[in-house]
């Protein structure tokens, strides 16, 4: 039976809400691990190995069954195809920056580790004038308990919360773009038109790509 537009919305829905729940994943409470400076990691890493699995399963079972020949069906699978893509990529690029910054902390010894670098971060510690001392207390405990110095406490930390921010503001564009791509694909007008070269005709996920910088290069 070939699936409907609303069939095919329903599930690009379902996969953008597994998506989401990445945004809202709650790593450790403060004070409770014993490497505080990895707890921005935690929460998103934890939620997007599951959505990565349910992803590969929903793609593949998408291709286990006859494929689609209904112009709606093939831009549905694109969008699935993209945003498994997508996620993939940018998973694998978050846990460099895990291992970048555990590298950097000592807690994974190896031939890639390198000597602590300073950084303008460690220089605004030494001042004493970056933080408020109920601030710099919390950060000098937390330094003691993850058994760094308290710039490379601070620096790592940095890092640590801008790769999630990073991680998580892919995680929110491939969720956006789902949500749009299952609007247009149950009231699109164009939908059931041939997919053609046009850029309007391809997935959310696919046009940011393209508009990326180097995208034509």
């Amino acid at each position: 039976m070939t699936a409907t537009r609303d069939d095919l919305a329903d599930l690009l829905t379902e996969v953008a809400q597994q998506v989401g729940s990445v945004l809202t994943a709650q790593g450790p409470a403060v004070g409770t691990s014993a490497r505080p400076y990895l707890a921005p990691f935690l929460g998103p890493l934890a939620a997007a190995t599951p959505v990565l699995h349910s992803l590969s399963e929903q793609l593949d079972a998408y291709f286990s069954d006859p494929l689609p020949k209904t112009p709606a069906g093939l831009f549905t699978l694109a969008c699935l195809a993209a945003a498994n893509g997508q996620l993939n990529e940018a998973t694998a690029e978050f846990i460099s920056a895990i291992e970048s910054v555990c590298d950097r902390a000592g807690i994974s010894p190896g031939p890639s580790a390198q000597p602590p670098a300073t950084t303008g971060t460690d220089n605004a510690v030494g001042t004493g004038n970056a933080f408020t001392t109920i601030e710099w207390e919390a950060i000098q405990k937390a330094a003691r308990i993850g058994g760094l110095d308290v710039g490379e406490f601070v620096a790592v930390s940095a890092s640590a919360v801008a790769a999630s921010l990073l991680f998580t503001d892919l995680c929110r564009e491939i969720f956006e773009g789902l949500l749009a791509d299952a609007e247009y694909v149950r009231t699109g007008p164009d939908t059931d038109a041939p997919l053609g070269t046009d850029v309007e005709n391809l997935p959310t996920i696919v046009q940011h790509l393209l508009d990326a910088p180097g995208a034509a290069a």
